[in-house]
């Protein structure tokens, strides 16, 4: 577990930086603020940092620290892709590395209860014996359900700024499992497909089929780690045409197939399903 989930915490800026500085290698990371002031810019957007403020920092993304106080204190949690794949059913709003929630303004009794629970995780993270592992995640699954439940367009910052762009994200999330093509996406928004790609480039530096291809790879994951379906069932459910192409689909992306995958993570499977 220790290579899956890390717990640390920091006293000012610099601390911070070298604990957060993997986010090109596919870790993806959770920041509390128990005090500080100034902002991080999280690719594009520029956040105010404030007591009880929740920061996610995406895989992929870019940091800029200089704006941060560098007296700040907390806590981050590390996770590696592993641990990331098996607790984004948690909240999909938060690990999405493209359209995802990247900072969150806690009510300091919501804070107080993610600050016990993180008591215990580093409690857990220091002791050897059978349930760590499982309760590990179980922790993590509530810091997250916690925080997921607290996100609103009030207490909350999206990567997404562009109206555009945030209705096409609201839009991809309701429709993905039946629609891949971006040509719907941009007849049912009343916005050109050309308009998309290039909000998508300016804005985020990716492209709306890459959106929908992640939101599509991120419920496939769900299905396989926290269903009994078979491959078929999940490729159809998907709407692909074949299981064949669903197969392609998710090796290209995950470097490892379908049932691979589910293999490799078996072992979680039997508390988490």
């Amino acid at each position: 577990m220790i290579d899956k989930i890390k717990l640390n915490s920091f006293t000012g800026k610099n601390e911070l930086i070298n604990l957060t500085k993997e986010t090109k290698h596919l870790f993806a990371y959770l920041v509390f603020f128990e005090q500080g002031s100034g902002r991080l810019k999280i690719n594009n957007t520029n956040v105010e940092i404030e007591k009880n403020s929740i920061f996610s920092l995406p895989i992929l993304s870019t940091i800029d620290y200089s704006g941060m106080d560098s007296k700040a204190i907390g806590k981050c949690i590390a996770f590696n892709k592993e641990a990331r794949d098996i607790l984004l059913i948690h909240s999909f709003k938060l690990f999405c590395p493209f359209t995802g929630v990247i900072n969150i303004i806690a009510e300091k009794s919501v804070f107080e209860k993610i600050s016990f629970y993180l008591k215990d995780i580093k409690t857990e993270l220091e002791m050897q014996y059978f349930a760590y592992d499982e309760i590990i995640y179980l922790q993590n699954a509530l810091i997250i359900k916690h925080i997921n439940r607290n996100i609103s367009d009030n207490s909350s910052t999206s990567q997404i700024s562009n109206i555009n762009l945030k209705r096409f994200a609201d839009l991809v999330d309701k429709e993905f499992k039946n629609h891949h093509d971006i040509e719907f996406y941009s007849s049912k928004l009343s916005v050109s497909t050309k308009t998309l790609e290039r909000l998508a480039k300016q804005h985020l530096n990716i492209t709306p089929k890459q959106i929908i291809k992640y939101r599509i790879n991120a419920e496939a994951i769900r299905l396989l780690l926290h269903t009994q379906n078979s491959i078929k069932e999940i490729a159809y459910e998907l709407n692909f045409s074949s299981p064949d192409y669903f197969n392609f689909f998710f090796k290209k992306l995950n470097n490892i197939s379908p049932s691979a995958y589910k293999n490799k993570m078996s072992e979680n499977l039997r508390f988490l399903s």
